[in-house]
């Protein structure tokens, strides 16, 4: 079967009940002990013209079924473009509100393709075996932004410096940064690549270093059963994406106070020394320019992840007729087992921004709690 479809939808994610209106704060004002108020401020700038975004999308597709029933296949090429993107617009001190002023700016396009596979690899009286696997890929450009051209997202604290830039022509998740090029054996310093070739390193030397977004993702799901045990085993995994380890730059920056990582045991201590690790700053000399937002930072953070196993007993029925009941098994399930991966930090699969309905702040490692790995043993009796 061939087909095709076009539809348009809306999304308001991401705004508050009343983000079109001007709000007002209320709060007491606590000079010393002394309790006046209430205080009233503004809060945030009205925006009539807010709407929710709107997206456009096209796609063919195919559905194929042949062996007698035993092999599914499915392809789909979409592509979407999305109007009027909510966006949050940093305001000036000046203007006297806390909040950012939340407008309709911009157009991103995404186009992709996906694939899904459904088999029937063994069928009889005993033992049945299915396996079901899809892979997407997906390619997103941000192609238009209008009240400003440059927005930047996942704010740094320790450098104070944004690790994603957003801008016309990029993909969502852009890392922005500069490019290290080790440490000086002299110094132990971090030596950062003079981009403009004016001899001296400014923030004109940035440049992208990195994308968040993978080129594509997969799962596979295995289900087998046999006389009375079924086996489901699911593996997940992305490729070819990257992690900015900012829980990096805290473990390894020997900037202030914290602990350390003992990965710090092998830095920069004398001149001559050739090593990773820059030096570890003198007490009180404040010095930030070994953590830039740089490439060092920049991980690859492709994985394969065996997600979950489940092993089940059925008790067969003729067990169960003298006691009564209709069906009784036991269970076993293990989450998160094992992750083969090259990024250096605890978990690739992290956002430490949280859910994100924008998209703009993914794929940062900031000291994010990992997926923890789980077991659990259970048991179904129905009567």
């Amino acid at each position: 079967k061939v087909r095709g479809g076009w539809g348009q939808t809306g999304n308001q994610e991401g705004l508050s009940d009343f983000a079109a209106f001007g709000l007002l704060d209320f709060s007491r004002i606590t000079p010393g002990n002394v309790l006046i108020g209430p205080g009233i401020r503004r809060l945030t700038i009205a925006n009539p013209d807010l709407t929710w975004e709107k997206t456009t999308q096209s796609n063919v597709g195919i559905d194929l079924t042949t062996w007698n029933n035993r092999l599914t296949f499915t392809a789909d090429v979409y592509w979407k473009k999305t109007n009027g993107l909510i966006m949050s617009i940093p305001l000036p001190s000046s203007v006297g509100v806390e909040q950012p002023f939340v407008r309709n700016d911009g157009v991103l396009t995404n186009q992709g393709v996906e694939f899904s596979v459904s088999s029937q690899n063994y069928k009889n009286s005993r033992l049945t075996w299915t396996t079901d696997f899809n892979i997407s890929f997906n390619k997103n450009e941000v192609t238009k932004l209008e009240l400003q051209k440059v927005y930047d997202y996942a704010g740094i604290y320790s450098n104070g410096q944004s690790a994603i830039r957003m801008t016309e022509g990029r993909p969502l998740g852009s890392f922005f940064g500069y490019i290290s090029e080790g440490v000086d054996p002299e110094s132990g310093n971090i030596v950062y690549k003079d981009l403009d070739n004016n001899g001296i390193i400014t923030p004109d030397d940035r440049t992208f270093i990195g994308q968040a977004a993978p080129k594509f993702i997969y799962g596979m799901t295995n289900n087998l059963s046999f006389m009375g045990f079924d086996l489901n085993v699911f593996i997940q995994g992305i490729q070819g994406n990257q992690v900015f380890n900012a829980t990096k730059m805290d473990l390894e920056g020997m900037f202030d106070s914290k602990n350390q990582s003992a990965n710090v045991l092998d830095r920069w201590q004398k001149p001559g020394d050739i090593t990773e690790l820059p030096r570890a700053n003198e007490a009180g000399d404040g010095n930030l320019d070994n953590i830039h937002n740089s490439t060092r930072f920049v991980e690859d953070g492709s994985f394969l992840r065996l997600k979950s196993v489940t092993l089940a007993y059925n008790f067969p029925q003729r067990l169960l007729s003298d006691i009564k009941v209709q069906n009784l098994s036991i269970y076993a399930t293990a989450q998160n087992l094992l992750t083969f991966t090259k990024y250096s930090g605890f978990d690739p699969e992290v956002n430490a921004y949280g859910v994100n309905s924008r998209g703009t702040e993914f794929g940062v490692d900031y000291g994010t709690y990992p997926q923890t790995r789980q077991i659990i043993l259970g048991l179904n009796i129905t009567f």
